[in-house]
Formats: C-alpha cells, structure tokens, sequence
C-alpha cells in the first residue's frame, strides 16, 4: 500500500530539477548574450576612439606641418609678413584646441584645410615675387653691365678726346727753328758788343725764328725769357717782381716781350737789362709762350 504514495513525490522532484537545468540554461543564455553584446558594444567604443585617435593625430600633423611650412617661407613684403604671422597665430591657437581635446575634430579638419589653402596661396604668391625678384635682379645685372660699357667706352672717348686736345695742345705749342743767346755790352756810342767776359757784361740777348704752326691760333703773343745764372739762380726783372705761370707752376721770368705771329716764321729778340753784376760759368736761357717751353739755348762767360 506504501509503494503508490512514493511514486507521485518522485516524479514531482524529477520535474522541479529539470525545470531547474533550463532555467540555467536559459539565464546562461541570456549571460552569454548579454556578454557577447557587451563586447561588440566596447570593441565599437574601441574603435571610435581609434577613429577619434587616428582623426586628431591627421589634424595637429597637418597643423604642425602648415606652421613649419610658415616658417620657411621668407619675403621681403612687409604687409605679406604681417598676414602670414596672423595665419600662424590662428593655427597655433587651432592646434592648442585639438591637442586639449575640447575642440569639435571635423570643425578642426575644415579649418585647417581651409587655413591650408591659405598657405599655398602665400605660397604661389612669394613664389611669384621671388621670381620677379629673380628676373629684376637679372635684367638689373644686365642694364649694370650694358651701363659699365657704356661707362667704359664712355672714358674709353674721354680718354682719347684727352689724348688728342693734349695732341692739339702739343701742336699748338711755338717752336724755334733756329736759337742764340749771349751777353752784351754797350759802348760809349751807343752800338751793342758781343761779350764773353763776365767782368764786361751788361745785358744777355737771345734771338730766334718762330717757325710755322698752322694749329696755334694767330695773334699777338707774350714770349717769356728766363735767364738761369751758373748757381741756379733766375735773373730777376728790373724791378724784380715777374712772375708768370709754366709747366704747371709759378716762377720768376726775366724779360719778356709781345709778338704779333700770324702763323707764319718771324724772327725775334729778348733782352735782359737787369743792371746787376754777372758772375762767370753757364748760363741757360729758357724761350717760354702760353706757359710751354719753346726752346733754350746756353751760353758761357769767362
């Protein structure tokens, strides 16, 4: 009689444990998907982050970049220099939001391209000046080379235009076909002497024959006389002021006279007529017209 009751009860247990197992199963399940789901969830999270990663280091590489670029650029435009700073500054403030994060990355990324292509116009435009600059500087050596030999045959003419007036002025000078020079004395009569003797002499004399010069101009000349004692020594004027200009500087001249020359020979005569003592030795007179040596002659006195 005992044996119908036990079955029930057993049947009951056998149920409950196995309803138990699904119950497992199904929240096994369930833990598995969750998990599953949990995991797709953060490997999403991953790789937005990567994204996010990969995005801000595009964008602080493509700043840097532009603001090396900055730096290499180089113009002598003073408003172009003042522009570009301003471009730099606003890069550099760009760059300071990405790096901290707190800055929206697409709004970032269409700024820098837009602050890019900014640059590349500062680019294209330095590059432009540079070669204007370029064939400034170049069409500049050439004007400076076409003006150096425009400078040399320029003295090249000055040159030869100096050469031929100094010719002309060489031409120009008078010059003696035949010179004498010698001492005098005066007799009581009045007639003039020949002298060789120091102790006798009075006067000094020099003759000569201007020969023709078709380059001088004609006219009236003034002839200057020097007369060179043996110790160096001009012989003075009577009244010992005549000076005049030769050779560049200023000296004393003896005597001097005027003569008209019409370009053609003329014979002519100096005298001195100081009234001083001659010493003995050798005398050297010196013929001079337009501040240029004619001729010279010497002569001696015992």
């Amino acid at each position: 009689m005992d044996q119908p009751t036990n079955e029930p009860t057993k049947n009951r247990s056998n149920t409950g444990l196995l309803l138990l197992v699904v119950l497992l199963l199904i929240s096994n399940v369930v833990m598995l998907w969750l998990l599953m789901s949990r995991g797709k969830e953060v490997e999403q999270k991953q790789q937005e982050v990567a994204t996010l990663t990969s995005q801000k280091d595009d964008v602080t590489a493509m700043l840097e970049s532009m603001l090396s670029s900055y730096d290499t650029l180089k113009t002598e435009n003073e408003e172009i220099k003042t522009e570009m700073e301003l471009q730099k500054q606003q890069i550099e403030e760009l760059l300071d939001k990405v790096k901290r994060g707190n800055y929206d990355l697409a709004k970032a990324k269409k700024e820098a391209a837009t602050l890019r292509d900014i640059m590349k116009g500062y680019i294209y435009t330095i590059d432009t000046l540079n070669q204007r600059n370029q064939l400034l500087t170049a069409e500049k050596q050439l004007l400076t080379q076409e003006l150096g030999e425009v400078k040399g045959q320029k003295e090249a003419l000055a040159t030869e235009k100096e050469a031929l007036q100094g010719k002309v002025a060489k031409g120009a000078v008078l010059h003696t076909t035949s010179i004498s020079a010698g001492a005098l004395f005066v007799r009581n009569n009045g007639k003039q002497v020949d002298t060789e003797r120091a102790n006798k002499a009075e006067m000094v004399k020099c003759c000569f024959t201007l020969g023709e010069n078709k380059v001088t101009d004609a006219g009236d000349k003034t002839i200057y006389m020097r007369v060179i004692s043996p110790d160096g020594r001009v012989l003075p004027t009577s009244d010992g002021g005549g000076r005049f200009k030769f050779n560049g500087v200023e000296g004393e001249y003896s005597a001097k006279r005027e003569l008209n020359y019409q370009n053609q020979p003329v014979d002519a005569c100096v005298f001195w007529t100081g009234g001083e003592e001659l010493r003995t030795g050798q005398y050297i007179v010196e013929i001079y017209e337009a501040g240029s040596l004619v001729s010279k002659a010497t002569f001696n006195l015992k």
